[in-house]
């Protein structure tokens, strides 16, 4: 009898021992398990977040297009002139006792037409900021060559060069004018001085219009 009762409560004890290693062996998988209610938050704020970017970059995108087709109409609005062109002859030019208006007949670029071939002058037609350069050639060993850029008959910047040389000689200068309507810019030859130029196109007179003003 004593035997029996003994043989009962173990088995008791050992049932009560496995139901509890069960029950932790179920927790554990539980916790092992992904919340799927979890994941599916995470997933929708990822969205939420990418869709409110999208509609920045979108905003910012139809901004900077509104500020392109600004730009392109302000420049399509905004007066072009410029202008290049080469001496034209075929030799040497000079020496002269006084100065002498240079005539650029050999024409690259003119647009809009402010510059005459024929005089050699440009004439603004429109109040702005201008750059201007030339260009001078000489190759006469015994004479000096050089010229000047004027504005409205008043010399601005010039280029010379003394005698003296065995070879090809250029000399070149710039400057930026604040023009009105009317004025007048042009290249002069110094007195004394020649000036040479050649098919190479090696004495050159340019200028455009930088802003209006």
């Amino acid at each position: 009898m004593k035997v029996s009762v003994s043989l009962l409560l173990f088995c008791y004890l050992s049932l009560s021992d496995g139901d509890k290693e069960l029950e932790v062996l179920v927790a554990s998988e539980r916790n092992d398990q992904p919340n799927i209610w979890t994941e599916v938050r995470d997933v929708r704020d990822m969205l939420v977040e990418l869709r409110v970017k999208l509609d920045m970059t979108m905003k910012e995108n139809a901004k900077m297009a509104e500020q392109i087709l600004e730009l392109k109409k302000e420049n399509s609005e905004q007066p072009k002139v410029a202008f290049s062109a080469d001496l034209g002859i075929r030799g040497d030019l000079g020496p002269q006792s006084t100065e002498h208006t240079l005539a650029f007949s050999n024409v690259f670029t003119n647009i809009g037409n402010n510059y005459n071939p024929a005089t050699g002058l440009f004439i603004s037609a429109v109040k702005g900021l201008y750059y201007f350069s030339f260009t001078a050639c000489g190759v006469q060993i015994k004479q000096s060559m050089g010229a000047s850029l004027y504005k409205n008959g008043q010399k601005i910047v010039s280029v010379g060069q003394w005698r003296s040389h065995d070879q090809h000689r250029y000399a070149s200068n710039a400057a930026v004018l604040q023009l009105d309507v009317g004025d007048v810019v042009c290249v002069k030859l110094l007195p004394q001085y020649t000036i040479y130029d050649s098919p190479d196109n090696l004495s050159t007179f340019s200028g455009f219009l930088i802003y209006p003003i």
